[in-house]
């Protein structure tokens, strides 16, 4: 190469080192700044000859005892070449992130960096756009499941009552019978008549349950919205001889929905009182704890209890454990979909005739 090429070659990489839209810049053997091209001059906001001669660490002291200035070293004595991906930047006014690479020139070293800001925030959209999709996905076919579940229970539970009375009526119209006779036909249609009311009662419950889902949420008081429910109970309770202990000393307050929370507690409420044990007076013991940061409300009972096994089906539409008192079948299921829906949990511990305590953690 003559002299004027050589100029020439110089006189372009001198042009491409300082025009490129990505920061360059050059250090010696002891990490000073030997040159600094004018995107970097930008990017970090200190002028041209404040960077001369001034050494890394006094414009970036954070780099200091860490890895990649070890490895800037390592080029300058291997000369092998070394990239990093992610480098956050923190200016006065900015906060860019770049991808750098370390290469040796000469005696020096070369650094040269590109701005990947703009392609990691869209990464992260498209990050939060799939968590987002797969949440959805997943409400689907939570949605998709209730649904079937639904429908099969609503199908399975209408359809014995319906075909029953079908029957009653048709022996009803076409047997010749008196009066006297047809009257204990026309009972068992009024009963199972009733069945179905409660059925269809009971699913009108549940539909509108699921609709207050999203409601707003406020900050409710445990010892006022349980105050309420003795008050509503108030008969039953002297009745029961109920003795109520609370203690709401770790967790006194939660933000929720007030009809959701109010429906919560007076299922459980309601529960007690129906099967409590007939020789012994009641008592209710109402706790709150902190699990976690999280709230944790235990509501246990002396009542009649149920064998621990059946602990899973309790929650289930339509299932009920005791049968002497009226009931739907449905406050249960109803109390679950409320905790489930609002990403809460909920265990049950029971022994008959011993009592029952359901732990809800919010």
């Amino acid at each position: 190469m003559n002299t004027s090429e050589f100029d020439i070659d110089c006189e372009l990489k001198s042009a491409f080192f300082e025009n490129a839209y990505s920061p360059f810049v050059i250090l010696d053997r002891d990490m000073n700044f030997v040159d600094i091209n004018q995107a970097g001059v930008d990017t970090i906001g200190i002028s041209k000859e404040n960077f001369i001669g001034k050494n890394l660490l006094d414009i970036f002291p954070y780099l200091e005892g860490t890895e990649r200035f070890q490895a800037y070293k390592n080029v300058i004595e291997t000369g092998v070449p070394i990239g990093f991906d992610e480098l956050l930047f923190k200016g006065e006014f900015t906060e860019k992130t770049f991808m750098s690479r370390a290469f040796k020139i000469g005696d020096y070293l070369g650094i040269t960096t590109l701005d990947v800001t703009n392609v990691i925030d869209v990464i992260q959209q498209l990050k939060s756009s799939q968590t987002s999709l797969t949440e959805v996905n997943e409400n689907l076919k939570k949605k998709n499941q209730d649904l079937e579940d639904f429908s099969f229970v609503a199908a399975h539970d209408l359809r014995a009552p319906l075909t029953n009375l079908k029957s009653l009526m048709r022996m009803a119209l076409e047997s010749d019978i008196t009066f006297n006779e047809v009257m204990p036909i026309v009972e068992k249609m009024n009963v199972v008549t009733k069945v179905m009311c409660d059925k269809i009662t009971g699913l009108n419950m549940v539909i509108a349950t699921k609709s207050n889902f999203g409601a707003s949420k406020t900050r409710l008081e445990f010892s006022e919205v349980v105050g309420k429910l003795k008050t509503s109970y108030s008969k039953e309770i002297i009745e029961g001889r109920t003795i109520i202990k609370e203690d709401y000393s770790a967790c006194p307050s939660i933000n929720y929905n007030k009809i959701q929370l109010e429906g919560v507690l007076q299922t459980l409420m309601s529960n007690a009182l129906k099967y409590r044990h007939p020789k012994r007076k009641l008592s209710i013991k109402i706790e709150t704890k902190d699990v976690n940061g999280r709230v944790q409300l235990s509501f246990k009972d002396n009542g009649l209890g149920f064998e621990q096994e059946f602990s899973d089906k309790i929650f289930a539409l339509f299932k009920r454990l005791h049968t002497h008192v009226d009931g739907l079948g449905v406050s249960l299921y109803i109390m679950k979909t409320i905790i489930d829906e609002n990403g809460g949990t909920i265990d049950v511990l029971s022994q008959v005739n011993k009592g029952t305590e359901f732990i809800i953690i919010f």
